[in-house]
């Protein structure tokens, strides 16, 4: 009877570990398909867009690193109006570059978000800055 249960229990894990592994093959090949459009692309523009952009700060670093006190960079918020906000015209530069995607940083270190959230403690433009609305 041990024996049986033995033979059982090896069984089932060789069984398990043949799962994984085709599990894992499969999962490579669909990732190495998913990325393929990423070669090709060679250039994706990044867009960095925050309440740094109202006294020109350079980063959301900046209080990090010293160059302003945290206070002085939060009351940053208030002046976020986002009117500097083209998406049509940033698309178009965008495309006009050359580039095959964009991503936009919607959060930053500073922990603001540029959209609303459900969490009670989270700082987010639409919440907290002078915008309200943005996309």
């Amino acid at each position: 009877m041990i024996r049986k249960k033995s033979i059982l229990a090896v069984l089932f894990l060789a069984l398990s570990s043949y799962n994984v592994f085709a599990q894992e093959t499969k999962n490579k090949n669909e990732d190495v398909k998913k990325m393929e459009w990423f070669e090709d692309a060679k250039l994706g523009i990044f867009i960095h867009w925050g309440i740094y952009s109202v006294k020109g700060v350079s980063e959301s670093w900046a209080f990090f690193n010293n160059y302003i006190s945290h206070e002085n960079y939060m009351k940053q918020l208030g002046g976020f109006t986002a009117n500097q906000y083209q998406p049509e015209e940033w698309a178009k530069l965008i495309q006009e570059s050359g580039a095959k995607y964009s991503v936009i940083t919607t959060r930053h270190h500073d922990g603001v978000s540029l959209w609303d959230s459900k969490s009670n403690n989270a700082i987010t433009t639409a919440k907290d800055a002078a915008a309200k609305r943005m996309f």
